[in-house]
């Protein structure tokens, strides 16, 4: 039982998530490039599922169930359980990114021969394994939240005739005959392994039964259009990257290691210079500039982690723990001598550049070296954009004061200085004050962010972070792509 008053509970859950407030300019720059598909979203099935799941609960109740309450738990997640179950049944069906699995695998061993209830517990968040794709089924148009005239605001969103209605269709009609479809769907009993092994064997991630289905997500995702909901044209551009790098270079299977080296280096002015099919020159100038920015995130992180670790030996100062930062850093570079005497040395390969990340990233405990390395990847990315005519995007402005521009513009003010000076720089306005502000606007939101704590000037260590690389958007579109057979044309 609390005691006291609520306002005197002032516990937070804390958040390790983007501590410097740096990581969302990724994030807003590759959602005006690859619309709909993000990090989470993978899986072209996830779409068409949800889309017919909208369609069997309001064509089974009608208006007397109209909220997420009655249809999350009690019926889409009912059949996003049976489905995975039937897939786990089947050996040969595809499982990748496959949600659920751990549960419902359980389930399955504990019971092998069935039948098999409905663990509502399978999977805690709504939607079950379609929780990230509800937006895009928004967006994409296939459900909608409002009537025609936009009078009425439905709590649990309709399909669109023009859109929904017959990408529902084209499933169901897949589905029909299934025992689980006919038999077991709409009811609340126990679901024999000899049902879920026929489904299991009709619908799958691969959606191998489904081309009509392939069909409309196609075009409701590559089809241009503008409207108030989205603007597909940067998609289409990526669909178009992606499709140049299957035919021309053979890029079949990618990482996010794989993809940076792809989009930061492989077309490039200042890379490799391969040559690349006509009218994408900007796309991929855009491209270039989310890995930038990556590269730039990570290299600030690699400093705050050093600084955190410095941090934990003792409370300090801040002119102290930066002084002390600097002191206990290994160093191949002369700091006192200027910037500019540097700058000319920090090109690297892709496999350098690597390799000097991976050195004190993550839970590395090799961080001595996280300084200088962020130096030289900054240095590096002022030699790779600065008086870029090719680049017309403001992309490299996307973070504001703390920004790729900024960068350009900090070294270009502190060429003839000391490099200490722009080390003392960046670690105390771009890394210190930039946490503190970013901690502080997350405790207005009831999370605490906060991993040093200030007493009255003081720095005091709180909690240890881990640098490491964001996702890579065109990973989850070529997996898309691929699970509509985009490759096979």
């Amino acid at each position: 039982m609390k005691k006291g008053p609520v306002f005197n509970d002032i516990k937070k859950n804390f958040t390790s998530r983007d501590s410097l407030g740096i990581e969302g300019a990724t994030a807003s720059i590759q959602g005006e490039l690859c619309p709909v598909v993000n990090t989470v979203t993978p899986r072209a099935f996830y779409w068409i599922f949800m889309v017919w799941n909208y369609y069997d609960f309001h064509l089974n109740y009608n208006g007397k169930k109209d909220n997420y309450d009655d249809f999350d738990k009690p019926f889409l997640k009912k059949n996003d359980y049976y489905f995975v179950l039937s897939n786990l049944m089947n050996p040969d069906s595809d499982q990748v990114n496959l949600v659920g699995k751990d549960k419902t695998s359980q389930d399955m061993n504990d019971n092998p021969q069935g039948p098999y209830p409905y663990n509502k517990d399978y999977f805690v968040t709504r939607f079950g394994g379609m929780q990230y794709y509800n937006a895009g089924c928004l967006t994409l148009g296939f459900i909608t939240d409002t009537n025609q005239d936009g009078t009425v605001s439905y709590k649990l969103p309709r399909l669109t005739e023009e859109l929904g209605k017959p990408m529902a269709q084209a499933f169901e009609r897949v589905i029909k005959d299934t025992d689980y479809y006919k038999n077991y769907r709409l009811k609340n009993t126990l679901v024999p392994r000899s049902a879920l092994e026929e489904f299991g064997k009709i619908v799958s991630l691969d959606l191998k039964h489904f081309d009509e289905c392939k069909r409309l997500l196609k075009d409701a995702l590559f089809t241009p259009k503008s409207n108030r909901n989205w603007t597909n044209e940067n998609l289409i551009l990526s669909k178009d990257y992606l499709i140049m790098l299957y035919k021309k270079y053979g890029v079949t299977e990618v990482n996010t290691s794989s993809m940076r080296n792809i989009l930061f280096d492989y077309f490039s002015p200042r890379g490799d210079q391969k040559e690349y099919d006509n009218g994408l020159q900007e796309i991929i100038v855009n491209w270039e500039t989310v890995i930038g920015r990556q590269y730039f995130t990570i290299a600030l992180e690699l400093v705050w982690k050093y600084m955190l670790e410095q941090l934990l030996t003792k409370p300090m100062g801040l002119d102290e723990w930066i002084s002390d930062c600097i002191k206990n850093a290994k160093w191949s570079i002369p700091i006192s001598k200027n910037l500019n005497s540097i700058i000319s040395e920090c090109n690297y390969s892709f496999e350098k550049r690597e390799e000097m990340i991976a050195q004190g990233a993550r839970s590395s405990n090799r961080t001595d070296n996280n300084i200088e390395t962020s130096i030289r990847i900054l240095l590096s990315l002022y030699n790779r954009f600065k008086d870029r005519e090719d680049i017309k995007s403001n992309y490299l402005e996307y973070g504001e004061e703390v920004s790729i521009q900024s960068l350009i513009e900090l070294v270009d003010s502190f060429g003839d200085k000391p490099i200490i000076e722009f080390i003392a720089y960046i670690m105390k306005n771009w890394i210190v004050y930039k946490h503190e502000a970013t901690a502080f606007e997350k405790m207005l939101y009831g999370r605490d962010g906060y991993f040093i704590e200030n007493v009255d000037g003081v720095y005091v260590y709180q909690k240890e972070m881990y640098p490491d690389f964001q996702g890579i958007r065109l990973i989850q579109l070529m997996q898309v792509m691929k699970d509509l057979d985009m490759f096979e044309d």
